[in-house]
């Protein structure tokens, strides 16, 4: 993404927030796949904690990129 009214020194920055909240996201995704079915109530925990992480990340990156247009787009 581009932002033609972002100052060139804050590009770095926004880009690399940007890959932070994408490879968090995608780690969730890896650990959410490597669960086993659930059987238990701590297996049912660690997967609804898992899927409200990914629901959080995606949620964060959506707010990054509507300031960023607001702001600049």
């Amino acid at each position: 993404m581009t932002y033609p009214g972002l100052d060139p020194r804050a590009r770095g920055i926004a880009a690399a927030c940007f890959r932070a909240v994408r490879r968090r996201l995608a780690y969730v995704r890896q650990q959410e796949a490597a669960l086993p079915p659930r059987r238990t109530f701590r297996e049912e925990m660690i997967a609804r904690t898992v899927e409200r992480l990914r629901r959080e990340t995606r949620l964060e990156l959506r707010a990054m990129r509507q300031i960023l247009h607001a702001l600049f787009g």
